[in-house]
């Protein structure tokens, strides 16, 4: 028979000669060592290392970038230990020593990474061994489903990381504008996951429950979904009468607001759709104004969901998908399969709501259906052309009126003919800051600055000369700006006049690509001056692009490599990566649309 198991000594934490008997003694001694024990595991839990889980952000506009802070402050407080990192300071060598990772990462322009991004991505396209083998990650993918390559750089990280033997923690979620609902499926899944590799941390708490703290900043009076109400100052055309461009200077007034914006900074508007364009959608689906339907909580008439809530100036990809299979339209599904993207990318330019429902007006049934197939509408981000310190209580935009015929139907850009054609002066229209913190002056003034800003691409451009003279900068400024006729489009000429009297402006190379037999460009330009781009960008210049992402920046970004191919006596490989370490420095900064 075995021996009984004996109970643990009891460790004796009072003398002998404790004013005890020995039973209390026994007793206390028993107690004592029970509540030090207890004391020991709860202390032994609060210094055991937390789960790492970095928040890792690729971010053009800072969208992705906000989004990880408040998923890095939400995991704090959720027992990880977790901190915001941007894609662009890691390379593939780092990121292999991590266990866990998440990733927020926007698409920019057709289909590329943000600037900062730009080598991480250089180094992952050439990658090949499994070195991610010990990575668990999930993504967030960024984008706008009006291009083609809608999420396509967090689609590539997505993939290749598993390719690179990373494993997923949960499929990859995409967010398309407007963020909040595919933010919140991101964690309300996430958090679970992460939870099974730290079981300690605690319950996970839901996402709605968290979501009131996650603010960076809970002083933020105005935003995307609470904006303010600007009233409308004046919209002077800056543009000739005979130019074929109509482009606004719009002044609007945020007395009383206290809102504050930043030289780089877009502005986000709230338009309304044209009521003719609203009215021939009802007219063509046979629905009554006041027929009631539902958005999300909210129920309000179709005339109003068609004005404020939804798209229909312009077809997204997915709006085309989905009439494809309600109409069985077998033209509109063959075009929307992945072979044909050039294709359903011609089609989709220029046409709207009424173009696609036209072709089968009978396969919408009903008023809520209507709804249900169109996008949300979202805001229109416009770079702004002011500073505050120059323009207390403003904010200057400067807006091309988008407006073309197709198919004998006059058509338009949605808020900017809302506010040349029906937001009339002192009306209002619903406004909030977008901050773009990777599109900023320099911290040292005395930094040189080249700016490359065609058309409407000067906006920021105007901001940054403006504070620049409110704050009596000394660095050198050098602006090349172009359009297509001196005499009719070159924008805020007197202003760029006075700023080269005054010195704010050093330098100014323009570009008029019809006044002359042989167009001109601003990359042109850059190229002639390419002996003094060079001495600016040695001397630690910063270099700033504004305008059209598919022609101009990328012709502008050759013309800068080229610089370094002619001056500095590089190979075209070393040239482009001399390129993309600007831009993943912060020297070469690009807001492009």
């Amino acid at each position: 028979m075995n021996d009984p198991v004996s109970a643990p000594p009891v460790i004796a934490l009072l003398p002998e000669d404790a004013p005890f008997t020995r039973d209390q003694r026994a007793w206390l001694n028993g107690f004592f060592a029970g509540l030090l024990t207890q004391v020991a595991a709860r202390t032994a839990a609060a210094v055991a290392p937390k789960l790492k889980v970095p928040v890792i952000y690729a971010s053009q506009t800072g969208t992705a970038e906000s989004l990880s802070r408040k998923l890095a402050k939400e995991a704090r407080v959720k027992g990880f230990d977790s901190q915001p990192q941007e894609l662009g300071s890691l390379t593939l060598e780092v990121l292999a020593q991590m266990k866990h990772a998440i990733i927020i990462a926007s698409t920019h322009g057709e289909g590329d990474p943000p600037d900062s991004a730009l080598i991480f991505a250089m180094q992952l396209e050439a990658a090949h061994s499994p070195k991610l083998a010990g990575l668990k990650y999930a993504v967030l993918a960024l984008g706008d489903r009006t291009y083609s390559k809608f999420c396509h750089f967090g689609k590539l990280l997505d993939e290749r990381f598993a390719e690179l033997g990373a494993t997923r923690l949960l499929d990859r979620i995409e967010a398309d504008n407007s963020v909040d609902e595919p933010f919140r499926a991101f964690r309300e899944r996430l958090w679970p996951e992460l939870k099974k590799a730290a079981p300690g941390v605690g319950p996970v708490v839901s996402a709605s429950e968290t979501t009131h703290d996650l603010d960076d900043d809970p002083q933020e009076r105005w935003t995307r979904e609470q904006p303010f109400a600007a009233t409308l100052r004046s919209k002077e055309v800056l543009s000739a009468v005979d130019s074929d461009k109509e482009v606004r200077h719009i002044v609007l007034s945020l007395a009383g607001s206290e809102l504050h914006y930043e030289p780089g900074d877009a502005l986000g508007v709230w338009p309304r759709n044209a009521p003719d364009l609203v009215d021939r959608v009802l007219a063509i689906c046979t629905i009554a104004r006041d027929t009631v339907v539902a958005l999300g909580d909210t129920t309000l008439t179709a005339a109003e969901a068609l004005s404020a809530r939804v798209e229909i100036a312009k077809l997204s990809i997915s709006t085309v998908i989905k009439f494809a299979a309600i109409a069985k339209d077998a033209e509109l599904h063959s075009l929307v399969q992945p072979e044909r993207s050039a294709d359903l990318e011609h089609y989709l330019y220029g046409r709207d709501a009424i173009d696609l429902l036209a072709r089968a007006p009978s396969a919408i049934p009903d008023a809520q259906a209507l709804i249900d197939l169109l996008p949300p509408l979202a805001p229109r981000l416009y770079s702004i052309s002011s500073s505050l310190a120059a323009h207390p209580e403003e904010v200057h935009l400067t807006v091309s009126v988008l407006r073309h015929t197709r198919d004998a139907r006059a058509r338009g850009g949605v808020a900017s003919t809302d506010f040349a054609d029906r937001v009339d002066i002192q009306g209002t229209i619903p406004v909030y800051v977008h901050r773009n913190p990777r599109f900023r002056l320099p911290t040292d003034p005395g930094v040189p600055l080249i700016m490359i800003g065609p058309g409407t691409g000067i906006a920021p451009f105007r901001s940054f000369l403006w504070q620049r003279k409110a704050q009596h900068f000394t660095g050198r400024a050098w602006l090349f700006f172009g359009d297509r006729h001196a005499h009719k489009d070159f924008l805020y000429r007197k202003e760029l006049d006075a700023f080269l009297d005054d010195g704010t402006l050093t330098r100014l190379d323009t570009a008029f690509s019809r006044d002359q037999e042989t167009k001109i460009y601003v990359q042109d330009r850059m190229r002639v001056a390419s002996a003094e781009l060079w001495q600016w960008i040695r001397d630690g210049a910063s270099i700033y692009v504004c305008g059209d992402a598919t022609r101009m920046a990328k012709d502008v970004d050759v013309a800068l490599q080229q610089v370094f191919i002619d001056q500095g006596k590089l190979s075209e490989a070393k040239a482009k990566l001399e390129v993309r370490t600007l831009g993943a420095t912060g020297r070469y900064m690009r807001d492009v649309y």
